[in-house]
């Protein structure tokens, strides 16, 4: 590679200093396994996509609090988002399909009870009410 010849001086305060390009690198490792986590909530994809072992991000996490921070946000993102696609599916339920000899004969909605039961429970711990449980006739 052909540079312009540079004296010492003007090379050393122009150089990047030593472990510089370093921290970029783990910058953009940190930047992309975030919008991973935000995306799918998993540490693991996360970390396995951003090229970052677990371990380090879990010192990270430890001895950086804004890094701290942005994992948790992510993570309280995917979370809402996971709880009105639940709400969704308990309120509305999953359609079901009829066939009969190979063509479709009817259609319902399939509510699944221990969805709304979690959901019901989950909403309550949030706010402090006590946990519902099922009766002995009512349990699934």
């Amino acid at each position: 590679m052909n540079r312009p010849q540079q004296n010492v001086t003007e090379y050393l305060w122009t150089a990047p200093r030593v472990g510089e390009s370093r921290r970029r690198t783990n910058l953009r490792r940190r930047v992309t396994f975030l919008r991973e986590l935000e995306k799918t909530g998993s540490v693991s994809y996360s970390a396995a996509r951003a090229g970052i072992d677990r371990r380090t991000l879990y010192r990270w996490r430890d001895t950086d609090p804004r890094f701290a921070e942005r994992w948790d946000r992510a993570l309280q993102l995917r979370e809402e988002e996971l709880l009105d696609r639940g709400y969704s599916l308990a309120r509305t339920g999953v359609p079901r399909y009829v066939f009969r000899n190979g063509v479709m004969t009817a259609t319902y909605r399939r509510h699944d009870e221990r969805l709304i039961m979690f959901m019901l429970n989950h909403a309550r711990a949030r706010s402090g009410n006590r946990r519902i449980e099922p009766r002995g006739d009512d349990a699934i």
